[in-house]
C-alpha cells in the first residue's frame, strides 16, 4: 500500500499541472482552496496554518501518515478526472511535516496566481485565526483556564520564534503589545488590542518579506486579483485545462 501510495504522487506530479496560489499573509489563500474542486490543502492535510504562528492547538500527523492523505487526496481527485491541481505556496516545511521532494520541486517553476486583499481586511483575517479561532480551540480542547493559558503561551512563542528576525527592538516592542492584549483578552474576552501587533507584524515584517519574494516571482504570476476574481480565475483556467 505504501510503494502504491508513493507511486501515486509520483505520477500525479508528473502527470498533471500544478498552480501555485501566492499572495500577502492574511490574504485568505486557504479560503479559496477550500472553495475550488481541484485544491490540494497542504496546510489542512499537515493540521498547520504554514507560518511561524501556524500551530494548532491539536497535533499535525507524522510524516508517513502527511504523504498517505495527500496521496490518498491525489488519487480521489484523479478518479474524478481532476488533472490540474492548486497548492498554496508553501516552504518545503509545514510546520513538522515536509511537503514532498518532488513535489515541491515542480511548485518552484509552475504557473503562479497572485491573491490580493486590502491591509485592513488581512488584519481582521488574522485576528480571526489566529486568535480568535485559535484560542477556541485551545479551549475546546483543554477547557477554559487551561486553554486560554496554552493559547497565550502559543503566541508568544510564535513571536519568539522569529526574534532574531525582527530584532531585539521590534520584538520586545511587539512582544509587548502581544502580552497587553492577552491580558485585556483574559480579563474582559475583548481583542480589539491584538491589531495592534498584528498591524506592526504585517506592515514591518511580512508585508516586506512577501514583497521581495513576489518582485522574484514575477516572471511566474499570471493573474492577479481579489478572492472573487481569482477564484472565476481559476474555474475557469481548470476547464480549459
Amino acid at each position: 500500500m505504501r510503494t502504491f501510495l508513493l507511486d501515486t504522487l509520483h505520477e500525479a506530479v508528473s502527470e498533471c499541472e500544478i498552480v501555485v496560489l501566492g499572495g500577502m499573509t492574511g490574504t485568505g489563500k486557504t479560503e479559496v482552496l477550500t472553495q475550488l474542486r481541484n485544491s490540494l490543502d497542504l496546510e489542512g492535510i499537515a493540521n498547520h496554518r504554514g507560518s511561524s504562528f501556524g500551530k494548532r492547538a491539536t497535533g499535525q500527523p507524522a510524516q508517513i501518515d502527511f504523504e498517505n492523505r495527500l496521496a490518498i487526496d491525489l488519487l480521489k481527485k484523479r478518479a474524478a478526472g481532476i488533472e490540474q491541481f492548486v497548492v498554496e505556496d508553501e516552504s518545503r516545511l509545514v510546520g513538522s511535516c515536509n511537503v514532498p521532494l518532488e513535489l515541491h520541486q515542480a511548485m518552484q517553476g509552475c504557473a503562479m496566481v497572485w491573491l490580493e486583499d486590502s491591509f485592513e481586511n488581512r488584519v481582521e483575517r488574522i485576528l480571526d485565526d489566529y486568535v480568535i479561532n485559535l484560542c477556541a480551540e485551545f479551549i475546546t480542547v483543554k477547557g477554559e483556564e487551561q486553554g486560554f493559558g496554552l493559547f497565550a503561551e502559543r503566541l508568544l512563542q510564535s513571536l519568539n520564534n522569529i526574534h532574531k528576525r525582527l530584532g531585539g527592538e521590534r520584538h520586545q516592542r511587539l512582544s509587548g503589545l502581544m502580552q497587553a492584549a492577552l491580558e485585556e483578552q483574559q480579563r474582559s474576552g475583548a481583542v480589539d488590542l491584538h491589531r495592534g501587533w498584528i498591524e506592526g507584524l504585517l506592515g514591518e515584517y511580512y508585508d516586506p518579506m512577501y514583497a521581495y519574494q513576489r518582485e522574484h516571482k514575477a516572471a511566474r504570476i499570471e493573474f492577479a486579483g481579489d478572492q472573487a476574481q481569482v477564484l472565476a480565475y481559476l474555474r475557469e483556467r481548470s476547464v480549459k485545462g
